[in-house]
């Protein structure tokens, strides 16, 4: 052959060649089947390849591939694609809404996996979700959202709502707490520091074998919080800004009537066979001058205090890179005014990740997370009592200030005298003499490695270093009060620790942890996963204290300007650490069977060395029965599967080193000069965590790809080696020890179904979550009684123990025909029943009374879409729950400290000419017939239904968006806390913990205008 002919035969077979194998240039277009919007951030990815693309800002996308290549398209709650290329150079994509997605990847311990995969019971909310509801806060963002989830708010205070979390009912009923381990990006943290936007998704690890790899860590559950990363792709810039305005959910309606209120107050008092405390002259007086508001107020102190906060949140991401390196950037302000002027809160944040992959084989990375918070308020939450109690329990027949006659402005006060007991502050007057500011700072900077040596095997080690600091500056200056009774002009009588007192907390946490994962699939049947791991945190924690009096200067806040006699100061510091060893085995057969195993081996340094090791294991198993060949033919059926797991799980938070003997130095008995020291405490050498033992069954369900899902999980939780105080008897003159030795058991069920459709440009969806917990005491060491409590083996833990009220005594011969009551009633006082059938009402007839937990939670969504109009609104609440009122609270028991009695109260009351059974006769609290019997009575419905949130959105169409340079743009306004139904006569009945007083920071609810926009 000649040379020529060989030239033009290999000309010919690389033309040939080439034109098979060339990488055309696709484009196209993403839009969401919902309201048509573009998709920015939508991964392109050439199937069975590393190339891949995002699209930009405008839903446009441009990539490489051949003529018969595939494409995947996947977004974050969009059902992922796959689109034949088959030649075309032009492909636009619409894409689902789902949050069902069964490949969709779950974050879970050390790792991720795939929803349909998964044999333990683990939630994952995406970050899309979350941000629909426009909090501060991202924990108030699951409250409802999550069946077996309990999150509630004990105030709505700026900056410390009081959120209570717990997964799967009462953990322990120690010191050791219930509170959930929560990661965030794998390293512990506060969750409530983030800005919600930052947030790519949190999972919820319910189960033992989902918590059993964070072993003596687990007990309670698990909260995975994993933060947005860059992605390759154009620089995209995201904001999303938004106003609220602020009121509290519910109030008293306290009687205001200066006349009425002096009236009622006297009525009580003869009721008690005491003297009327105001004359009627003075009564008379209030009401000739009904427009005198300086010498005769009705003043209303609930008007005058509270008011309608404002508060503004700024969020701004930007986000960008190439193949091998990207970033994001996530900044953000929170600016909260309280509903109380004194009230305040400012949040920063901000969060930067970087991740490149410096060769094919290795990829490095890291992030860092910056907080700070400032939080100001009324010094007297410190030290002084409530300072909401100063409101609520304030006479309308008084001012907050007066002007005298030379001109000067004075607080006004009452004499404890003039109640009988100590009264509650001027809370005008509080605001004026004191301060409480906090500020918090957190810095978590981390940075790993990836090293990929083959596709089966990869190395991931992270390391991270956590630094918090709190500096707290009390400031506090006596003044002096208008005596309104006497019209004198003296020192206030309140204990005022005058002075500057300043804090300041340090804690840091070194933490490091590896991982080795084998990932394969053999004969593409049997596929095999192995992690094995290694984890160490060590923690320290500082504390340092001082107060200092006699400045000479109210204006002077700074220690060193205070007196050093009298000064005082404090300090303390503790470390411990952490060890451990983990490892997890998955296994499938064809998809259908699947088995998983984990282990960790925990060693720490809080329990005595001969045994602060433990072995934590888990196994789980599940069946996809909709993979069998007999249900092949239901094509409706994308999944059904069973699952089960058993495990146990630890809860190390046993205290600091409580093994170790504690001495006080102390003197000689005799004479008092020798110096030595003591022993205070018996220890138990032996103590350990305690163990968790869980077991779990669950049937997942998922028709038509999404169309309808549903869950259901059972659960059985025993707690056992709870920490417990031995009992000893008194005359060994020490402590007594603590030991391992309660057990209770939590048990229940979860369900959670949803359903979405898209019709057209139409598009809804509907999803509802109910959960029950049953919460009993196997073991105590003695039954523990409290004034209106029970703990005992056999009932729930901290059980209502109470005198049945069975109504209100109408006549003096109902009163004799009754058993013997406590308390010598009369007409118009409450009725308790003899249960004993002694004759005689007392403490022997208290029984245990159910409600302290409720009988189910539950939580539900509705969303309705067409085109760019989008409405939501979410529902939760609680039922059987009730809340014990302790004998008395604010918003309920008339004249608790002087505060006015409710016009229900008064409307509702039993008098001689009006006989109830739903409220007994005007009294003062502390009148024994009613305060002094701790009865059902006080015992309120606290269920609740509650309109968490309700959000409307509109995304500005797209030819309007591109003529001003925008992507994506959306306005939304949103009310949060809108709507109540309840029974609950006292405060808002969303509370952690029980009580009715209206003395804490009333619960708000939130209207927010806000727009989210792309760049």
């Amino acid at each position: 052959m000649s040379l020529l002919r060989k030239l033009f035969m290999g000309l010919i077979t690389l033309f040939l060649y080439g034109t098979v194998n060339a990488q055309n240039i696709i484009s196209g277009k993403i839009i969401s089947a919902g309201n048509q919007s573009p998709l920015p951030g939508v991964t392109v990815m050439v199937k069975g390849t590393s190339n891949g693309t995002i699209s930009d800002n405008s839903g446009h996308f441009s990539i490489k591939a051949s003529k018969n290549a595939t494409l995947i398209f996947s977004f974050l709650s969009y059902k992922t694609v796959a689109v034949p290329v088959n030649g075309q150079r032009l492909i636009n994509v619409t894409l689902q809404e789902s949050a069902n997605d069964l490949n969709s990847l779950i974050v879970i311990g050390y790792g991720t996996k795939k929803k349909v995969d998964l044999t333990g019971s683990v939630t994952s909310v995406s970050g899309r979700e979350l941000i629909k509801s426009p909090v501060s806060d991202p924990v108030d963002l699951l409250e409802g959202q999550v069946a077996g989830l309990k999150i509630a708010q004990s105030y709505g205070k700026p900056g410390d709502p009081g959120n209570n979390i717990q997964i799967r009912g009462l953990g322990t009923f120690s010191s050791a707490g219930s509170t959930p381990l929560v990661l965030i990006d794998g390293v512990p943290g506060d969750m409530s520091t983030l800005d919600p936007n930052s947030i790519e998704s949190i999972s919820i690890l319910k189960d033992a074998a989902a918590s059993a790899i964070y072993g003596s860590r687990g007990a309670n559950g698990v909260i995975l919080v994993t933060t947005k990363t860059g992605k390759p792709g154009p620089l995209t810039i995201e904001y999303d800004g938004n106003i609220q305005f602020q009121r509290a959910t519910r109030l008293p309606k306290l009687l205001y009537n200066s006349a009425e209120y002096m009236e009622y107050w006297n009525e009580g008092r003869i009721r008690e066979g005491l003297q009327p405390y105001f004359s009627q002259e003075d009564i008379d007086a209030f009401k000739d001058h009904p427009n005198d508001p300086v010498h005769y107020p009705n003043f209303n102190w609930e008007k005058f205090m509270f008011h309608t906060g404002f508060a503004q949140n700024h969020h701004l991401g930007v986000s960008g890179g190439d193949k091998k390196t990207n970033f994001r950037l996530d900044l953000g302000y929170l600016n909260q005014g309280g509903i109380i002027s004194i009230y305040s809160f400012q949040k920063y944040n901000l969060h930067f990740s970087i991740n490149s992959q410096v060769k094919k084989w290795i990829t490095i990375g890291g992030e860092v997370n910056m907080n700070r918070q400032d939080i100001t308020e009324s010094y007297i939450n410190s030290s002084n009592g409530d300072y909401l109690l100063g409101v609520f329990a304030q006479a309308p027949n008084y001012t907050p200030t007066m002007k005298l006659a030379d001109g000067q402005t004075v607080y006004v006060a009452r004499y404890s005298s003039e109640i009988g007991e100590y009264t509650a502050r001027n809370p005008f007057e509080a605001d004026a003499v004191g301060f409480n500011k906090t500020q918090d700072y957190t810095f978590v900077p981390q940075v790993y490695v990836d090293i990929r040596f083959n596709k089966h095997l990869n190395w991931y080690t992270k390391g991270a270093f956590t630094y918090g600091n709190t500096f707290n500056k009390l400031r506090e200056h006596p003044e002096d009060t208008y005596y309104f009774k006497d019209s004198s002009y003296a020192d206030n009588n309140f204990p005022v620790h005058e002075g500057v007192t300043d804090n300041s907390t340090e804690n840091t946490l070194t933490s490091l942890f590896s991982t080795l994962h084998y990932d394969n699939t053999f004969k593409s049947e049997h596929h095999l996963s192995v992690l094995l791991g290694y984890d160490l945190e060590s923690n320290f924690f500082r504390q340092l204290g001082a107060h200092r009096t006699s400045f000479p200067s109210d204006n002077l806040n700074e220690i060193n300007a205070g007196s050093t006699d009298g000064q005082t100061t404090s300090g303390t510091a503790n470390a411990w650490s952490l060890l451990s060893y983990f490892g997890r085995v998955n296994y499938d057969f064809k998809g259908k069977y699947l088995f998983e195993a984990n282990m960790r081996y925990d060693g720490t340094s809080r329990i005595a060395p001969q045994g602060r090791w433990g072995l934590f294991p888990s196994v789980s198993a599940g069946w996809r029965i909709s993979e069998e060949s007999f249900m092949k033919n239901l094509n409706w059926l994308s999944n059904l599967k069973i699952r089960g797991s058993w495990g146990q799980l630890g809860n190390q938070n046993v205290g600091l080193y409580p093994y170790q003997d504690i001495l006080s130095i102390t003197s000689y008995p005799f004479n008092n000069l020798d110096p030595g020291v003591q022993l205070t405490r018996l220890v138990d050498k032996s103590l350990k965590w305690e163990t968790t033992t869980m077991t779990d069954f669950g049937v997942d369900v998922d028709i038509l790809d999404g169309l309808l899902t549903a869950t259901f999980d059972w659960y059985n939780k025993l707690t056992s080696g709870i920490l417990y105080q031995a009992p000893i008897p008194a005359s060994v003159g020490l402590s007594a020890p603590t030991i391992n030795y309660g057990k209770m058991r939590n048990r229940g069920w979860e369900f959670e179904v949803s359903h979405q459709n898209t019709i057209g440009q139409f598009h809804y969806g509907v999803s509802v979550n109910f959960s029950t917990n049953k919460n009993k005491v196997l073991q105590v060491v003695a039954p523990s009684i409290g004034s209106s409590t029970i703990t005992k083996a056999g009932i729930p833990f901290n059980s209502f123990y109470l005198i049945k009220w069975i109504g209100i005594f109408q006549s003096q011969e109902e009163i004799n025909k009754s058993p013997t009551q406590q308390y010598t009633p009369q007409p118009g006082d409450l009725k308790f029943a003899d249960i004993n059938g002694d004759g005689v009402v007392d403490s022997k007839d208290r029984v245990v009374v159910p409600g302290a937990y409720p009988k189910f939670y539950y939580g539900g969504t509705l969303s309705l879409g067409w085109k760019g109009l989008d409405i939501s609104a979410f529902f939760q609440g609680v039922q059987g729950q009730y809340f014990y009122f302790n004998g008395g609270g604010w918003g309920f028991s008339p004249y608790v400290q002087g505060s006015p009695p409710t016009i229900n109260f008064v409307k509702n009351m039993w008098t001689p000419t009006h006989h109830t059974n739903e409220y007994p006769a005007m009294y003062i609290t502390g009148y024994p017939p009613v305060s002094g019997v701790q009865s059902t009575y006080w015992l309120k419905n606290a269920s609740y239904l509650r309109l968490k949130n309700l959000i409307i959105s509109y995304n500005l169409p797209g030819n309007i968006i591109k003529k001003i340079g925008f992507g994506p743009t959306s306005i939304y306004i949103s009310g949060n806390n809108i709507l109540t139904v309840t029974k609950y006569p006292g405060s808002d009945p969303e509370r952690s913990t029980q009580g009715g007083r209206y003395s804490a920071y009333p619960q708000i609810k939130t209207y927010t205008f806000g727009v989210r926009l792309t760049l």
